[in-house]
């Protein structure tokens, strides 16, 4: 639906005061009849901090040619938060080639500040911001900051620039009525678009363009999940996918969906908000002989703050399912906040489980927890999970976990801090100065430790830490955002600057960390880490030697995934990706030349023998590459185009 009014309003550069009266009565009067429309919830998702909310983000307008049609519930939780009504206002044609005024208005939910996202489908014609209220980013407009109630609505003004040729043009916005506590929860969302004639146009429309390609392709895999956060595996061809609700689904090789989540602890799980719920997931590196996996949630105890609780399950005798009263919990701390708690676990090179934690949220690090030694808060953690403690080297940060118990794991010898309890530091911490890491992996050849960590407004980061890394290293929040000074103060220390950064204001919002390809189908892609962010989600290669310059390349454009929340992959390394609003999980493989049957990035006299020698022969499946011509058989075309598709001029006769 839109929302219009025969309002006069103000043209696109002289602002007039009376007239602005006039059109928010009129705005008023437009809203009030379709606000009781709009009671309903939305459902939450998972998204970056609240700070960088508070300072807006595009790609969340409820435009489905953008992100799947996201809006402001993937951040905000309503909690049973009054629906707000919201719309836009102004002219419903123009001229091509002229700019206009219009207003978003947004009345009633909590009604202390709101927020909005403002998009025009497939963006068609140029959006600006009216004044300070509003920024451009990525193409949307998005508030520069939550703008206060006045009553109870709040208005933002903006100018749309038409195209030069006639089009019927549809406008998105999404909005948030905040209670003003800016930690996500208790926020009425709503979404509206309007519809917009451009007439008298002077130049003809452009062609559509054409589809875009990459180096990678996206297949979908599964379906079905709902808010999967991780992908993992167990050694076997299985794929295990944590949901953010509290269930472990187990996607078989086929891509079906087991019906029977692997585990189920829902119950236990807060997931109230958009950053918190069950987030991490691993096996032991000898699963197969212990049945041991770990997972890291967030719950509430009760009275005081909510917790992350880092704990241990084993399987049942049904080898897909777990045993859900077999839980060991390790490790507990508290959350100041309902965001930045990061979540990632991983097994490294030696057998140590590796926690990613983050700053405690709210935005700029308040309490200074990542720079702060005597908490965990802002760091990578690091435990020995296999070995009990002896005299000094048990928990040390940790709250008393299953009354009092504090002997479920002991600390590697080269942590950043191994003096025991109440010493300079938390014996658990293997890296300082993390805001919030959303995803790390290692390589799983040479042990090289890779970390995203999202930003606060400006810059999101990827760190690189070498193999054989010994702990103590700081990776430089709060005093740094990637490389750019954030608050300096008391920041004298050495920090590990990240081996790449890219702006807010041009690649996205939050970046989500992905893996360094490794599997057997590909050799091409071996080296390169893959990563996406989630709010701009085509997927990006970083390649080079990690010393020394990388290059980044987008290897599959923006539009073909959205909101995409983690990575993962096999038992023998094929890379999968997730995203968070469909519930989608995706196989990512590269684009080869017809007849590349190795997948080394050439085709060659071995790859043309392959085929030869398969001629006659059913396809074994749809990603049989000796199938050149995809016509389920291989016959002598597929060897002709192998020979077409050849790099060395001999090699029919070779």
């Amino acid at each position: 639906m839109h929302h219009a009014t025969t309002v006069s309003t103000p043209d696109a550069h002289s602002p007039d005061p009376d007239r602005h009266f006039s059109l928010f009565a009129a705005a008023r009067m437009a809203l009030r009849p379709i606000a009781s429309l709009l009671a309903c919830g939305l459902l939450l998702g998972t998204s970056a901090s609240a700070s960088a909310s508070a300072l807006g983000r595009s790609g969340f307008s409820g435009d489905p040619s953008s992100n799947a049609g996201a809006d402001c519930s993937v951040c905000h939780a309503p909690d049973g938060a009054p629906v707000p009504a919201i719309g836009i206002v102004g002219p419903q044609s123009i001229d091509a080639g002229t700019t206009r005024a219009f207003y978003v208005v947004m009345l009633g939910g909590p009604g202390v500040t709101g927020g909005i996202d403002i998009s025009a489908r497939d963006d068609t014609g140029t959006l600006l911001p009216f004044d300070g209220d509003l920024q451009q980013m990525n193409g949307d407009l998005t508030h520069t900051s939550p703008k206060p109630f006045n009553g109870d609505l709040v208005a933002f003004g903006f100018r749309y620039t038409a195209p030069n040729y006639d089009a019927d043009v549809t406008l998105h916005v999404a909005g948030n009525s905040a209670n003003g506590a800016l930690n996500l929860r208790g926020d009425g969302i709503a979404t509206s678009q309007f519809a917009l004639s451009v007439v008298n146009g002077f130049e003809p429309p452009p062609p559509p363009p054409p589809p875009e390609t990459g180096e990678l392709s996206a297949t979908r895999f599964a379906t079905g999940l709902n808010q999967p956060v991780v992908i993992t595996n167990a050694g076997d061809g299985r794929l295990f996918v944590a949901e953010r609700a509290g269930r472990i689904r187990i996607v078989q090789r086929s891509g079906n969906v087991r019906p029977t989540p692997f585990l189920d602890i829902a119950a236990q799980v807060d997931d109230g908000a958009s950053e918190m719920g069950l987030l991490g997931l691993a096996f032991h590196p000898d699963y197969a002989s212990n049945g041991y996996f770990y997972v890291n949630y967030t719950y509430d105890p009760g009275p005081g703050l909510d917790r992350s609780r880092i704990s241990r399950f084993t399987v049942s005798s049904n080898a897909n399912i777990a045993d859900p009263d077999s839980e060991l919990v390790l490790m507990e701390f508290a959350q100041p906040f309902s965001n930045h708690n990061g979540g990632d676990l991983h097994f490294g090179p030696l057998g140590y489980l590796y926690i990613a934690v983050g700053d405690g949220g709210s935005g700029g690090d308040p309490q200074n927890n990542a720079q702060t030694s005597t908490t965990l808060l802002g760091k990578l953690l690091r435990i020995d999970v296999d070995n009990p403690p002896t005299s000094g080297n048990g928990p040390d940060c940790s709250l008393p976990v299953d009354g009092g118990a504090l002997d479920r794991y002991s600390i590697p010898p080269d942590n950043a801090f191994v003096d025991g309890v109440g010493g300079d530091g938390c014996d658990e911490i293997f890296a300082l100065g993390a805001r919030n890491p959303w995803r790390f992996s290692f390589d799983r050849d040479t042990g090289a430790l890779w970390v995203a960590d999202v930003g606060q407004n400006a810059v999101e980061e990827i760190n690189y830490l070498p193999p054989g890394s010994s702990g103590g290293i700081n990776l430089g929040w709060r005093c740094f955002e990637g490389k750019q000074p954030f608050n300096t103060t008391g920041c004298n220390l050495a920090y590990l600057p990240p081996v790449h950064t890219y702006s807010n204001s041009t690649s996205g919002c939050s970046v989500t960390g992905g893996r360094v390809y490794r599997g057997l189908f590909t050799p091409v892609l071996h080296g390169q880490y893959f990563f996406s962010d989630f709010c701009q989600s085509s997927i990006r290669a970083l390649s080079g030697p990690p010393g020394g310059e990388l290059t980044q390349r987008v290897v599959i454009p923006l539009g073909s995934l959205s909101s995409v929340a983690t990575f993962g992959e096999d038992f023998i390394g094929e890379l999968y990706a997730a995203e968070l609003t469909t519930g989608d999980i995706y196989r990512l493989d590269a684009v080869l030349t017809p007849g590349d049957i190795n997948g080394d990035g050439d085709v060659d006299f071995a790859d043309v023998v392959a085929v030869w020698l398969a001629r006659g022969q059913a396809a074994a499946s749809s990603n049989d590459r000796r199938d050149v011509d995809g016509d389920s058989s291989i016959t002598d075309t597929d060897v002709d185009i192998a020979i077409d598709n050849c790099t060395r001029p001999n090699c029919a006769v070779e």
